[in-house]
């Protein structure tokens, strides 16, 4: 299959809802709704929409020069709505991400699947090397709590759609983990009960946060978007903290 090269100003998200991925989604369609701009072409692929058939098809016919997921993943693996697998290291169909910045919020995908992909044709790619944590203490979207790691990882996505390049979006990626941490350490959120552990997942996961590829790359450039003018809950463990992580394991 003919692949026409990847479309500016052209972004497909996939937000899963499953499997305790919509504290991710909630936040990233946030930010989407918040950060596009006139002239931007944007579908979001959320709940059920946000399967492997349906991703692969938009990649296909939008040819988006921006891909984000969230989703679970291993070091081989990323998944989409109910950890169905979406590409793996041994996908022939890993080409559907030539020419584009490919945002994957997923556990691991940092060691071999990130790789594969840039040596698949992607111009960035950005994800973790280890497990990504969050806060599954409160409801999706309901406290700073829980949105705090989103927000800053989403940070880079946001960026793109305001037209910065993509090393641009991310150091100001990089610029908020500081925020959020700051803000648990020494901030207004210094007080809570689980701030420090809040201020180290998110330590860990900007440590562990990989960047692969051209920095120069703008999906929407600057000039071009002007002119268009509950009670915690111990889920996984990390001292005493409810946390989750973003982890594939195939379902049997």
């Amino acid at each position: 299959m003919i692949l026409t090269p990847a479309l500016q100003n052209t972004f497909l998200f996939a937000e899963p809802q499953k499997h305790y991925i919509n504290y991710g989604s909630v936040v990233l369609h946030d930010i989407v709704s918040k950060n596009r701009n006139p002239g931007q072409i944007i579908t979001e692929l959320i709940g059920d929409d946000a399967n492997a058939d349906r991703i692969k098809q938009e990649l296909t016919t939008m040819q988006p020069i921006v891909f984000c997921l969230i989703a679970h993943g291993n070091i081989n693996v990323v998944s989409c709505e109910c950890t169905q697998k979406l590409f793996d290291t041994s996908s022939t169909d890993l080409n559907l991400l030539a020419d584009k910045i490919c945002s994957l919020t997923s556990c691991l995908t940092a060691v071999n699947l990130g790789p594969a992909i840039m040596d698949a044709g992607a111009v960035v790619y950005t994800g973790y090397k280890t497990e990504f944590w969050f806060y599954i203490g409160d409801d999706p979207g309901t406290t700073r709590a829980v949105n705090s790691p989103f927000l800053a990882e989403f940070e880079f996505v946001g960026s793109l759609l305001r037209g910065k390049t993509a090393g641009d979006a991310r150091a100001d990626q990089l610029l908020k983990y500081d925020e959020e941490i700051n803000y648990w350490i020494s901030g207004d959120g210094k007080n809570q009960t689980d701030a420090m552990e809040l201020s180290r997942i998110l330590e860990m996961n900007k440590s562990n946060s990989v960047f692969l590829g051209e920095g120069s790359i703008a999906p929407s450039p600057r000039a071009s978007v002007l002119a268009a003018g509950i009670t915690p809950i111990l889920i996984f463990p990390l001292g005493l903290l409810a946390v989750g992580y973003f982890i594939y394991k195939e379902l049997r």
